[in-house]
């Protein structure tokens, strides 16, 4: 599983400690990284690491994920076709992208794709 744009490293430590997920949280902002290292790295399966999400995605292996999430983070932020593309490129056949974005002030939209 990979989440990108992990912020804090809320969502992913949820995922690890709940249902046992092994993952990586990629974001850009070092205080970030920080925090979730600090507040969760002890958590089994849980790594964080300093990366622009378009490039960790780039130099991951073709097929390695079965999941990677966005919860208002890097699609929510930057050109969402490159990130698309690698992602596609990471999936697994059968594997979820999974995205959280701010449509509007008032409403939030919910995207979840299945690769072939």
């Amino acid at each position: 599983m990979i989440e990108l744009g992990c912020g804090s490293g809320h969502n992913l430590a949820h995922l690890a400690a709940r249902y046992a997920a092994i993952g990586v949280g990629v974001d850009h902002n070092p205080a970030k990284i920080a925090r979730a290292r600090a507040a969760y790295g002890h958590l089994p399966g849980a790594r964080f690491t300093l990366a622009d999400a378009r490039r960790y995605l780039t130099a991951a292996q073709p097929r390695s994920a079965d999941l990677v999430v966005s919860i208002f983070g890097a699609f929510s932020f930057t050109d969402p076709l490159p990130l698309l593309t690698e992602t596609a490129r990471v999936l697994r056949p059968g594997g979820l992208l999974a995205i959280t974005l701010r449509a509007d002030d008032q409403h939030d939209m919910v995207v979840v794709l299945r690769r072939r």
